[in-house]
């Protein structure tokens, strides 16, 4: 009985020593324990961009082993640090993979497709004795990029303008591409169509259709009727069906036809003299940018006040009002130069310019000692000994009206 209590005491012993033993294994690698912090996968990248993905751990005390990325169950990407090279990258649809600005702690995409789409995960493996694992996974949707149309120019009256409407489906066929005005149709672009191309009438659209394809219209004899709004739209002819569309303003400038005129407030001015001058542009669409210049330098715009004038007709007036004082150092001695220019984004520039006298500076003048003034002193005519008769008579003469002038 003694002999059976003491093999229990033993094993009790034993056991409680393996417990310790399992307990201090446990703290230990508690103390080296692998943990995966964050994985950081964009969401939504737009198709064509260059996309990292992130895979941020803590070793503890750990050696890295290696670092394995995966598209679904496919890996793409491993790095080794203890191989040579240490990253290596491996065939997958849709990816291109950076390996030169790539590291242990991300991975570079380039130029992802739409069949980037998916389930990305990093997996992490730290190195002997414990051999731990992690891992964690992101959800990635490549997008098209956004439609978006050239901002056009103004447009003149009569002449011309160019929509550019940039865009690229990539690996995905197009359905169609259209064109509208005011949500009015007017070009239709359909590949699987025969014809392809469709045009439609609509007020104050007319279509140059030799210089336009399908992402670039060129509108030519340009009316009041052609202002408005500008909309193309692409749509895909498979899976997931995309649609974008962008908008813009068409504005179709009517030009002034006469230059700014500025008109200052008196015909003449005297240093100390307070100058008001308005400066007034002649009917126009829309209303141009007035900048006034002083012997050419600018003035600031906020110094200025501008005030629009709307006619019956649509058309607008612009008038520009300043004041400045007159001094010896703006008028130069003399007159005040004063430019008016007039402009319409780059496709009308106009300049009104005047020169405004200016007199003497009014207030009291400071008074001078005069001194009297010194009568011209004459110099004695020159003495020649004469070498002739005809020499000899004319000194005698000028002698004698010499002494009569005495």
């Amino acid at each position: 009985m003694t002999a059976w209590r003491d093999v229990r005491e033993k094993e009790n012993w034993a056991a409680e020593g393996n417990a310790v033993k399992i307990d201090l294994v446990m703290r230990e690698r508690k103390l080296h324990s692998l943990r995966l912090i964050e994985v950081i996968v964009p969401e939504r990248p737009t198709r064509g961009s260059t996309v990292r993905l992130e895979c941020r751990y803590d070793l503890q005390r750990d050696n890295l082993y290696s670092v394995k990325w995966y598209k679904g169950v496919r890996e793409f990407y491993r790095f080794v640090p203890n191989d040579r090279p240490a990253a290596r990258a491996y065939p997958v649809k849709g990816l291109s993979v950076d390996l030169a600005g790539s590291s242990g702690s991300s991975v570079v995409l380039d130029s992802v497709q739409r069949s980037a789409s998916g389930t990305y995960r990093c997996e992490v493996s730290s190195d002997a004795p414990y051999f731990d694992t992690v891992s964690k996974e992101k959800v990635m949707d490549v997008i098209e990029p956004p439609l978006k149309m050239d901002q056009p120019p103004i447009g003149v009256l009569g002449g011309s303008v160019r929509l550019d409407c940039p865009h690229d489906l990539g690996d995905i066929p197009m359905n169609s591409f259209q064109w509208f005005k005011d949500d009015i149709e007017f070009y239709r672009f359909m590949p699987r169509s025969r014809p392809p191309a469709q045009t439609f009438t609509v007020e104050g659209v007319t279509l140059n259709v030799l210089l336009s394809n399908y992402s670039s219209m060129y509108l030519e004899n340009l009316r009041p009727s052609s202002a408005g709004k500008y909309r193309c739209e692409v749509s895909s002819d498979a899976p997931p069906f995309l649609k974008e569309q962008d908008e813009k303003e068409l504005v179709v400038s009517e030009l002034p036809e006469i230059r700014p005129h500025i008109i200052p407030d008196r015909g003449s001015y005297k240093v100390g003299d307070t100058v008001h001058l308005n400066c007034t542009t002649s009917r126009s669409r829309p209303t141009p940018k007035l900048t006034l210049l002083i012997n050419d330098q600018p003035v600031d715009d906020s110094m200025t006040t501008t005030t629009v004038d709307h006619h019956a007709d649509a058309f607008q007036s612009a008038n520009l009002q300043f004041s400045f004082p007159v001094t010896h150092q703006n008028s130069r001695g003399s007159a005040v130069r004063v430019k008016c220019q007039a402009s319409i984004a780059d496709i009308y520039a106009a300049t009104g310019e005047t020169s405004i006298p200016v007199g003497q500076r009014t207030g009291p003048l400071i008074s001078r000692p005069q001194q009297r003034p010194q009568q011209p002193r004459l110099q004695q005519p020159f003495s020649a000994t004469p070498k002739d008769e005809c020499l000899a008579k004319a000194m005698a003469i000028l002698s004698r009206a010499w002494a009569t002038f005495q």
